[in-house]
């Protein structure tokens, strides 16, 4: 049974809500909104998303370019394919923006609109091609994980979340050089999907701040998709920050007590590297499973997710809360953290 989330906490969360630009550094949108086109439906953000982001005060959203594995031979077209139909979903919507830039941020507090980031979830796309990367920032890309649970030319994948194995092998030259010119473009590094050889590996080459989008804590739950306490003081040495994933084999909720999971990785991560370092992650599945079914013609039956939807992140925030966090704590990692993060690394 999960925690039950008393009113006045619940109030106090959704108060904090419309103060803080709440952010979401992980979502896979771009794919989503594709699959659904390839359904024959239009206007994906504005009917199954912005309802909930404007009820939960999200303002920044950082939307995955993740490649399925069924599409990697043609990678870079798929990519590519993405990120046009997601620019197309939300040309019409006055409400939401591409963010390419530090003033685009802030013309979103100003203006009171919800912001799209784009990255991508590995890079299988380039191959070894590391000038592509200069194609995908002219795209409006600001930052990219070197791959996803699998190996490709720059890197090799930690297992997925429904493994437990250690996989070996770490970063490749053209990996390296991958890095070097993500930073000389001032696109973010994510670790998140990384093995633990590569995360070692990028402490050593990276010379800016690096974040994992969507990683909670391996300490408390023994996923290999989270992070260990070296891993979160490397991580917060650097200056970077690690976003909760809500997937619940990855917080492992497994019996349905998902808001005490993840208060409870939240919880370690700021006793273990402090509040500034932590921020929100959910990589929320489920829609895009849904869209993925549908296009095959099947039905979705699973709930992998530890929230049905963004209007319940207001409950983590009240479940941070409850559990004693200081208010001011709470305020960082709803969004100030990953917020300023972004608007300092898009200069």
């Amino acid at each position: 049974m999960d925690m039950v989330i008393k009113e006045g906490f619940l109030k106090e969360a959704m108060e904090l809500h419309r103060e803080i630009p709440v952010v979401d550094a992980h979502l896979d949108l771009a794919g989503e909104v594709l699959l659904r086109n390839k359904a024959g439906e239009r206007d994906i953000v504005k009917k199954y998303y912005l309802p909930d982001f404007r009820k939960a005060g999200i303002r920044l959203v950082v939307s995955s370019v993740y490649v399925e594995n069924g599409m990697l031979d043609v990678a870079w077209e798929n990519a590519l394919e993405q990120i046009r139909a997601l620019k197309e979903d939300i040309k019409g919507l006055e409400e939401v923006v591409l963010v390419r830039n530090a003033e685009d941020m802030d013309r979103l507090i100003e203006k009171n609109q919800v912001g799209i980031l784009l990255y991508m979830e590995g890079l299988d796309c380039i191959g070894e091609d590391i000038g592509r990367l200069e194609e995908l920032y002219q795209l409006g890309v600001r930052g990219a994980s070197l791959t996803w649970s699998r190996e490709n030319a720059l890197a090799v994948g930690c297992c997925k979340a429904l493994e437990h194995r250690q996989i070996t092998g770490g970063l490749t030259e053209a990996g390296i050089r991958a890095i070097k010119k993500l930073e000389e473009l001032s696109m973010f590094l994510d670790v998140s999907h990384l093995n633990d050889e590569g995360f070692e590996q990028v402490c050593k080459t990276a010379q800016r701040s690096f974040i994992a989008t969507h990683s909670g804590s391996r300490t408390v739950y023994d996923s290999y998709r989270n992070l260990t306490d070296k891993q979160m003081d490397a991580l917060a040495r650097q200056g970077g920050i690690m976003g909760m994933n809500g997937c619940k084999y990855i917080a492992g909720s497994l019996q349905g007590n998902h808001l005490e999971m993840l208060c409870r990785h939240i919880t370690y991560e700021v006793e273990r590297v402090g509040a500034a370092h932590v921020g929100y992650g959910f990589d929320l599945c489920d829609s895009y499973g849904r869209a993925r079914a549908a296009l095959k013609g099947a039905a979705y039956m699973d709930q992998d997710d530890c929230l049905l939807s963004h209007g319940q992140v207001p409950l983590v925030t009240a479940a941070l809360l409850q559990s004693g966090m200081h208010r001011e704590d709470v305020s960082c990692i709803i969004g100030r953290n990953f917020f300023d993060y972004f608007r300092k690394i898009q200069y």
